[in-house]
């Protein structure tokens, strides 16, 4: 999770340190603190600070301190096994084992208005609601959060997700990318599978294992992949070596040996995130892979190139692929 608990300023602690948490209630009113849930405080101007992962983690992660007995599933689960995400969730996802219960709730995140100008200052702050699911689920421990069992969080998300963003987990979760936490065999999720009632969903993940490769290095290629397979479009080589007469060029993301194609997919983190850089700015990345791709056409390849914009927009990675001279066959309907 994104956000540490400690940053949690919870009125339990402050009454056994104290006697009284009254003075929490005077900061609220002030406008200094948010009340996240009910007992559980943050620092407003810290709060204001986060990005909206790490006030959906802080959410989680209040949730947790005021009711330990708290089991999370869904695609909050799916966070908090550090696996991908297509966006925050609009709420707090958790088991209930009451039918009667289940069901969404609004957002508890509040902050006393300012008497002067009315507003609370959390009016661009989105809060995340809660949403109770009434299933049987295996529950596990893991960070210190109540959770549904890795199997079971793939299962849960994947049969419910957009084919890309399913794939994205299934790449995720099987491949060697994975450095935090365990991840999982296809015969695992396979067997898994079996055990769900319902033949539609066993039929669904394994279609998502049927497109599923470990090979994928990252969430972006692993979008791209399912789109290309949506498109009609003929399945790539992953990771494919590349050598010339001055020795190893890369691996490719994407290579179509029959067309003479190669495609790549720039996210943002290949020339922002330090750990990618490799010590090298940004500006040094840049002309290394200008240098990269210049070798990869040198050898008479063409290259074409996407980002995010097109991994959230179908036709354009189409046709971008289609003008590069990939041929497109039927277009398959996306579950």
């Amino acid at each position: 999770m994104d956000s540490p608990p400690s940053a949690l300023i919870l009125a339990r602690h402050r009454r056994a340190l104290t006697g009284s948490s009254r003075g929490l209630s005077r900061a609220y009113n002030k406008g200094d603190l948010v009340r996240v849930r009910a007992g559980a405080y943050y620092n407003k101007p810290a709060w204001l600070a986060l990005k909206p992962w790490e006030r959906y983690s802080a959410t989680v992660a209040a949730v947790a301190a005021i009711d330990p007995s708290v089991n999370f599933c869904y695609l909050t689960a799916l966070r908090i096994w550090r696996l991908p995400s297509p966006r925050v969730p609009d709420h707090i996802h958790m088991l209930t084992s009451s039918p009667h219960k289940a069901g969404r709730l609004p957002s508890t995140t509040l902050a006393a208005r300012d008497p002067k100008t009315g507003f609370t200052g959390l009016e661009a702050a989105k809060g995340y609601g809660i949403s109770r699911h009434h299933w049987q689920a295996d529950v596990v421990e893991d960070r210190g959060f109540r959770v549904t069992s890795l199997v079971q969080t793939v299962l849960d998300c994947i049969v419910r997700m957009e084919l890309p963003e399913a794939v994205a987990v299934a790449d995720d979760v099987l491949g060697s990318r994975r450095k935090e936490g365990e991840g999982l065999t296809r015969n695992e999720l396979e067997a898994a599978s079996g055990r769900l009632a319902s033949a539609a969903k066993r039929r669904r993940v394994l279609a998502i294992l049927a497109l599923a490769d470990e090979a994928a290095e990252s969430v972006g290629e692993s979008r791209s992949r399912a789109l290309i397979h949506v498109l009609g479009l003929p399945a790539p080589v992953l990771q494919h070596a590349f050598y010339d007469l001055d020795g190893f060029i890369g691996r490719t993301d994407f290579f179509w040996p029959e067309y003479g194609l190669i495609g790549e997919f720039d996210g943002d983190a290949k020339y922002l995130d330090d750990d990618l850089l490799g010590g090298r700015t940004a500006r040094e990345a840049l002309l290394a892979e200008k240098k990269r791709e210049d070798r990869l056409r040198a050898l008479g390849y063409t290259v074409v190139r996407w980002d995010w914009k097109a991994v959230t927009k179908p036709e354009l990675l189409g046709q971008k692929l289609a003008a590069a001279g990939l041929p497109r066959r039927n277009p398959r309907r996306v579950d």
